[in-house]
């Protein structure tokens, strides 16, 4: 069955869904947002219908799936809501606002007939695909390497965030939320979930707004990440040069993958690279592939998953996951203690 979209709202991240929909020839047939402006150029392209209220959307007959693409503080309300008019659900990350709330998304769309997907694009570079394909040649793995950093600012020497409110206010969380959370779901996409946590959160004084989060976490078998989200002031970092500095290196005992992402709203200017180590060989191969825009690559993948009727990943589960870690990040941060990660009988 081919799916027929309904899109609620029409910021920042939403032209990379509609580009990705319109290069896959996908029905666009309606969409909601506060600000007719804002949506004005997609109706138009995409001969849809248009309401300020996206419960009018979920009532429409023709909608199949709905594409939820507001600031995070409205997902839960809308997510639930959509599953509830039996709709099919692609949410952008994070998926909701915490713990509780990713649970109770997580439990209504398991329960349900539908399919849900949340969209962490980082899954479908070239260079994460084949690191998967190539991680059962490490071996036993003893330890990995995470980084998300983000050049937005020197953040360690301001005493406030003046003009900088409305990250916090839309995403319920600064760095952790906007950067780290894909990096999250890299690492137990690729390693599984983790056993526990010990977190360091580090916040601009005074305010919610984390500027900085270093996370040990544990897995059942001994073994650890290192994982780190930062905002940073350094202009010609990482692997492009160009301030983004975000990768995962993993070990085992026969060898070793490095993967760099590259900047995720210019995906087109570099590929991500994929290094691999082999240790019965004592060589290094780089995976150089084309660059593409994951964003595109994901929409493909999940307009084939609802044209078939197959749950494919990353799942409501995946969405569910980082929430958690996130969650348990800033309670270990504040006791200052490992925290015991709760996955409340939802399966993987």
């Amino acid at each position: 069955m081919e799916p027929r979209f309904g899109i609620v709202g029409c910021g920042g991240i939403s032209r990379f869904h509609f580009h990705a929909l319109a290069k896959s020839g996908a029905r666009v047939v309606h969409i909601a947002d506060v600000a007719p402006d804002a949506a004005k150029p997609y109706v138009q392209t995409f001969g849809a219908r248009f309401s300020t209220d996206y419960r009018e959307l979920l009532a429409d007959p023709e909608v199949t799936v709905v594409s939820v693409l507001t600031t995070g503080q409205y997902h839960r309300d809308i997510c639930l809501a959509a599953l509830e008019a039996g709709k099919d659900v692609i949410c952008e990350k994070t998926m909701t606002d915490n713990a509780d709330e990713a649970e109770e998304v997580a439990k209504a769309a398991l329960a349900s007939q539908q399919l849900f997907f949340t969209a962490f694009m980082k899954r479908f570079f070239p260079a994460v695909q084949k690191a998967q394909e190539l991680l059962p040649r490490l071996g036993r793995l003893f330890s990995a390497q995470v980084r998300a950093w983000q050049q937005w600012g020197n953040f360690y020497e301001m005493d406030n965030i003046a003009g900088w409110e409305w990250v916090t206010e839309r995403y319920g969380g600064a760095v952790i939320k906007c950067a780290g959370s894909h990096m999250l779901d890299m690492t137990m996409h690729l390693l599984g979930r983790p056993q526990s946590l010990y977190a360091n959160v580090d916040y601009v004084p005074g305010t919610n707004f984390d500027r900085k989060a270093t996370a040990l976490l544990e897995y059942a078998n001994g073994m650890v990440v290192n994982f780190e989200t930062a905002t940073h002031p350094l202009k010609r970092i990482g692997y492009e040069h160009n301030s983004w500095d975000e990768f995962i290196k993993i070990s085992g005992v026969n060898g070793q993958l490095e993967v760099y992402t590259v900047q995720w709203d210019h995906p087109e200017n570099n590929p991500a690279l994929l290094v691999h180590y082999d240790n019965a060989t004592e060589t290094a191969t780089e995976y150089r592939f084309a660059p593409v825009n994951p964003f595109d690559v994901e929409v493909q993948y999940f307009c084939d998953c609802l044209s078939k009727r197959e749950q494919g990943r990353p799942t409501v589960v995946d969405g569910f996951n980082v929430d958690v870690v996130i969650e348990a990040m800033g309670t270990s941060g504040r006791r200052k203690a490992p925290v015991e990660l709760d996955w409340r009988g939802i399966a993987t």
